[in-house]
């Protein structure tokens, strides 16, 4: 049964595609909708549906199969023409169901499919199924797949490895030795991607400037709007926590006949090409800018050819998210309150960044991010979310008192001497407050002859409900409803945020003195 659904599989990958981008979009806008009309932080999230889940076992189970019984073998290197090539096949069950051709351009890795629709789907469903990203683009009548390097890169499928080293092996003396050897890190250090709110970031780290680099480049404006909406939902800011550009202009493709009178409507215009336009003779294209796309299409109009019959307008260029050094210390303060996805994408970037660029860049980023783990939101409010990443709450203050004989004081020390932190919130239209008292617990040990007692430091709020487990696990990283005990761990969580640590150390310095007493 397997085997019969892999021909079927780009029909899956699409409608799979679509239910993704829309329920990203329908739970950033139902939020949004929820929280104007009942001030409630709450969207309803398609993923969780059980039919949107077993779409995705059975997509999982083609690509296993697929993975398990695919078999990829390379073609020997061609050098006869400008760059050197190599054509990969991929089989199954001896006969070939597509193949690619890759290329060393001079200055990197490339590989392009050009032929029908039916074979580029194919090509593209087989290369998502080996953990790469394919799409599929319309080019002058027949189809197109095409990777870069980072793409290339990213198929970790060992028949496919395999193959690739081979490519680069036999590259050896028509590049130079400290190319080959970048090749070589590269392809064992794996893809340079890391995923956050939906999306997949391409990670890079500039070794002039010693400058990271996370970006997401939509393949379309739909999937900009559900990025850009998905990141917003998890309390990202657009233009502090990332931003989005339009990079590239727009194609004017002109019709055989009124293509003479196009280009000499240009030369009257005033419009110079090379900084305003450029031209394609062979393909009849005009290639411009988004800034001078509406001078050209004037420029054209005078000259009363029409729109639609004399020539037609696409956009051409992409659109790319960059996620800011604001950003990265924003969810760095999201994983040390306790966000799981937050987590593990700090922890996968350093991951990316050692093993593709080495220890520098990693020093890098815990530069980037030290203000975030020594001081936590330093200037912003916390955002707190639920067990399904539904925004519920959000701190918005820390105060705090030194307590002696159940009286705030203005200072302490010793083991009479607690430490009160107030939490202030706002959940449902409301502020309020979850306090949680640390106090110093005495422990005895007998060591022999010896009785050893020493203090440590404890909290034992009791939790009343669901959002005050949110919120106290989003601040110290544990929480559950209830009674529940704090220790030092959670107390170093606290002392992230700037409004609690200078007064979190005072406290730690009144610890009191470990005794020691002989039998």
């Amino acid at each position: 049964m397997l085997k019969a659904l892999v021909p079927a599989l780009p029909r899956l990958y699409e409608p799979r595609d679509a239910l993704s981008e829309f329920a990203d979009a329908f739970r950033a806008i139902s939020g949004e909708v929820v929280r104007a009309k009942y001030g409630v932080d709450w969207a309803y999230d398609v993923r969780e549906e059980s039919f949107f889940k077993k779409f995705n076992e059975i997509i999982t189970m083609v690509e296993n199969y697929l993975r398990r019984n695919i078999v990829v073998e390379r073609d020997p290197l061609d050098t006869s023409r400008s760059y050197p090539k190599t054509v990969i096949r991929f089989k199954i069950d001896g006969q070939e169901v597509a193949h690619i051709n890759v290329y060393w351009t001079g200055s990197e890795l490339q590989a392009q499919f050009i032929g029908s629709r039916e074979n580029a789907d194919r090509l593209a469903s087989i290369i998502k199924a080996l953990g790469g990203v394919a799409e599929v683009k319309p080019l002058e009548g027949k189809w197109v797949v095409q990777l870069t390097t980072d793409g290339i890169i990213a198929i970790r499928h060992d028949g496919w490895l395999n193959a690739l080293k081979g490519f680069v092996e036999g590259l050896k003396g028509l590049i130079s030795e400290d190319r080959y050897k970048q090749l070589v890190k590269d392809i064992e250090a794996g893809p340079n991607t890391v995923k956050f709110a939906g999306a997949e970031f391409s990670v890079y780290y500039e070794t002039g400037v010693k400058r990271i680099k996370v970006k997401y480049q939509p393949s379309s404006e739909a999937s900009k709007n559900a990025a850009i909406n998905a990141l917003k939902a998890r309390g990202l800011e657009e233009g502090r926590h990332f931003t989005v550009t339009e990079q590239g202009g727009y194609e004017i493709r002109i019709a055989d006949e009124s293509y003479t009178k196009a280009v000499e409507a240009l030369a009257r215009s005033g419009l110079r090409e090379g900084e305003h336009f450029t031209i394609d003779d062979g393909k009849r294209v005009i290639s411009v800018k988004k800034d001078h796309k509406d001078a050209v299409i004037n420029a054209l109009k005078t000259a009363r050819l029409k729109e639609g019959r004399d020539f037609t307008v696409k956009w051409s260029g992409h659109y790319v998210i960059h996620i800011t050094y604001d950003g990265l210390r924003e969810i760095q303060c999201m994983a040390l309150g306790g966000d799981k996805e937050a987590a593990r994408f700090i922890r996968k970037l350093k991951d990316v960044l050692e093993r593709r660029y080495g220890q520098d860049a990693v020093n890098k980023l815990n530069d980037v991010l030290k203000p975030a783990r020594e001081e936590g939101t330093v200037d912003s409010s916390l955002p707190v979310y639920d067990d399904r990443g539904n925004l519920i709450a959000r701190v918005v203050g820390l105060k705090y008192e030194f307590v002696k004989g159940n009286q705030p004081v203005g200072q302490c020390a010793g083991e009479d001497c607690r430490l009160r932190i107030i939490a202030e919130y706002e959940a449902g239209g409301e502020r309020r407050q979850l306090k949680m008292e640390w106090y110093w617990a005495r422990k005895r040990e007998e060591r022999g002859k010896t009785t050893v007692t020493y203090y440590y430091e404890i909290a034992r709020p009791t939790v009343r409900d669901d959002v005050e487990v949110a919120v106290l696990k989003a601040l110290t990283g544990k929480a559950r409803k209830g009674r529940v005990a704090l220790l030092a761990d959670q107390l170093d969580a606290l002392r992230r945020f700037k409004p609690l640590k200078d007064a979190i150390d005072q406290w730690r310095e009144g610890r009191p003195q470990r005794q020691e007493q002989n039998h």
